[in-house]
């Protein structure tokens, strides 16, 4: 194997190592950020590696596959709504703070298994599974330590009674686990040996620890299959393996009924009581009692986004706009929920996501890859046409490669159900395209190549490819240089809110400024640097006015922008009000324009309650109590048990002070 051929093995063994692993505390997202940056990164690494191989070796890399053209057409489709997203920059780079699902991101898959078809053979393939196994072990590790406390102290959330490890959710770790557990469940099946029956007990108790009913749901489902697609083949091979898979299956099962999960509990019933909160925040995410109700709720609200219009029926709202989208769209029962204020950013079903998001033909070319995937599991188990020689030696060769594929085909079918019931996250979404490319590359012998000489228009490629390689690096870091000092600016500001020291708002004004200079482009940074330039300009009034009117022009300016790139993003314009608002302290004539930008906010999010609510306090603060008596009542009306517009409304006949927002 050449050298670039060796790097890309290298990367891809880092990628399946390094994205589940990482996470980092100085960044906006912890979690899925950092996955998708470095799954950038690598990427990167990987097609350049790829591409400097051909121009080593004066030919073209490309092995056509089955699944070439339902990639293409997927990619095509998802281009075609960003064309006409509502949100182009979003839809490009993905929801800020889910990230995962923007076309960058699934150029960046679909590049991965290009890259892999045609690059891997079945020895590196191996290798990249077992490293996979091997970082499932390590991430199946913390959460078994997890759930006895050992990291309890750095999250508010609840992770002893679900486990998150380092996945940051304990929906998505269940995801990961279930999409790997099959495989050592295949070699412990085949043949009893300690690391797989070790590995396979670890992933599982983690899976229970996560108490996720669509990891459990999925896990069951899939390994019916699993067990079915094995005694289909098990005439040729030995029988003791049924004894094995006997084994496994009692284990399992034991270990389901002895640990406190949702399936136990539906099996087992036991007397209710009061929980901490959620790991996951939500009880849509948590699979907490409300989970199947809001489900509805926010699936209603993507179908309405679908049937909205022929646009939207056919290309959707764009990519990854599910937020801004559901908003227009958003039931007026979700205000009788717990989570009524909670912005859904997915459709929390990824099938519907991509109808709404992406029309009937980015769906449709969804469920087409998906097929045609699922085919590629089938077509790449080979027929042999060995010598009598080799024949044992080879069958047994086949026999291992259709363990792995058949374990793979299960993970990679987890993928789909766990996904119905939520959304994929980088590290799953890898696997969605990965596992169907082990399954051809597992048929790849390696093939040594003879060095040839290299000419002086090869040495001019080289160069302009990795000049061009870390110019796009360089981009990558500031991308993530940039949510560093977003990050950083939020700290700050939350510090402001608590304490109101002046010196929290510099620091926040700084690091928003200079996260702005890395990236103006989105609407979290910009909008932030709206709301903390507008405080610096109120600070500074009394002593320097000229100051005071910079701070004022960049308010706006930056203010404007985030509503300009994200202008269906009712957010953006509450965080433009609040700016507002505090500029309306030094000049009245700024109420105003606060009241203007929360009525277009009224007008793309309808069944907000906390948007009138907003109008009234601003209206008091304005001194028009009865506009914002009619305000108050309007929230009433979206939601009859909003208690803060209960009191306020109470209270207007005798203020007796202006409420802050």
């Amino acid at each position: 194997m050449s050298f670039p051929g060796k790097l890309i093995q290298f990367f891809f063994t880092l990628l399946v190592v390094v994205v589940p692993l990482i996470f980092l505390p100085n960044t906006s997202e912890l979690f899925e950020f950092n996955k998708m940056i470095i799954t950038y990164i690598l990427t990167l690494l990987i097609v350049t590696a790829w591409i400097s191989r051909m121009i080593l070796e004066k030919r073209l890399i490309f092995n056509r596959t089955l699944l070439d053209w339902p990639i293409l057409i997927f990619l095509i489709t998802q281009s075609l709504s960003l064309l006409f997203s509502i949100d182009p920059r979003t839809s490009l780079m993905g929801y800020y703070s889910r990230f995962n699902g923007g076309i960058l991101s699934l150029l960046c898959y679909s590049l991965l298994y290009w890259s892999a078809v045609s690059n891997l053979d079945k020895k590196s393939t191996l290798s990249i599974v077992n490293w996979s196994l091997l970082t499932a072990a390590v991430v199946a590790a913390w959460g078994f330590l997890e759930h006895f406390g050992i990291d309890s102290h750095l999250w508010v959330q609840d992770v002893k009674t679900r486990v998150f490890s380092t996945l940051g959710q304990p929906n998505w770790l269940a995801a990961y686990l279930i999409a790997l557990i099959f495989i050592p469940i295949s070699k412990l099946i085949s043949k009893i040996r300690w690391w797989p029956a070790f590995l396979s007990l670890l992933l599982f108790l983690v899976l229970l620890y996560t108490k996720s009913r669509s990891g459990l749901m999925a896990f069951a489902v899939c390994f019916v299959i699993f067990w079915i697609a094995y005694l289909k083949k098990l005439g040729k091979f030995e029988i003791r393996s049924i004894k094995n898979l006997l084994i496994i299956s009692l284990l399992t099962l034991t270990l389901t009924l002895t640990i406190k999960n949702p399936i136990r509990d539906m099996v087992i019933t036991s007397p209710p009581q009061t929980t901490s909160a959620p790991a996951s925040g939500t009880s849509l995410e948590s699979g907490g009692t409300e989970s199947g109700t809001i489900r509805k709720i926010v699936w209603t609200g993507a179908v309405r986004i679908w049937k909205s219009g022929p646009k939207n029926f056919w290309l959707g709202s764009g990519p990854e706009t599910f937020a801004m989208a559901y908003y227009q769209f958003r039931p007026i029962e979700h205000n009788n929920t717990s989570e009524w204020e909670l912005l859904y950013n997915k459709a929390h079903n990824e099938f519907l996501n991509y109808l709404s998001t992406t029309g009937i033909l980015g769906f449709s070319s969804y469920l087409i890859l998906l097929g045609f995937m699922f085919v590629t599991f089938f077509k790449s188990q080979k027929p042999n046409n060995q010598s009598s020689k080799n024949k044992n030696v080879e069958n047994h060769l086949a026999i291992d490669n259709w363990y792995l594929i058949i374990s793979l085909l299960a993970g990679w079918l987890t993928i789909s159900i766990t996904n119905f019931w939520g959304f994929s996250v980088v590290i799953v979404q890898i696997f969605l395209f990965l596992f169907p490319a082990f399954t051809i590359t597992l048929n790849h012998e390696e093939t040594p190549r003879k060095s040839i000489p290299q000419s002086t228009w090869q040495y001019l490629a080289q160069l302009i490819l990795y000049s061009s390689a870390l110019l796009l690096f360089s981009s990558i870091c500031n991308y993530w240089l940039a949510d560093v000092a977003y990050a950083d600016g939020q700290k700050a500001f939350r510090s402001f809110n608590a304490t109101q020291d002046p010196e929290y708002i510099l620091t926040a004004y700084q690091k928003f400024s200079r996260s702005y200079e890395l990236n103006s482009v989105d609407s979290p940074i910009s909008s932030e640097l709206g709301v903390t330039a507008a405080f610096m300009s109120l600070l500074v009034s009394q002593n320097d006015t000229d100051a005071s009117g910079q701070f004022i022009e960049i308010s706006q300016i930056a203010s404007k922008k985030a509503i300009e790139n994200s202008p269906y993003h009712p957010n953006y314009y509450k965080s433009r009000s609040r700016a507002l608002v505090v500029l309306g302290t030094m000049d009245s004539r700024y109420f105003k324009e606060s009241d203007e930008a929360l009525a277009h906010a009224q007008t793309i999010s309808p069944t907000d309650p906390r948007i009138p609510y907003i109008r009234a306090i601003n209206a008091k603060y304005d001194n028009q109590p009865e506009l914002a008596k009619k305000y108050y009542e309007e929230a009433l009306k979206l939601k009859p048990d909003f208690a803060d517009a209960k009191a306020q409304l109470q209270q207007l006949a005798t203020p007796s002070s202006v409420p802050s927002q």
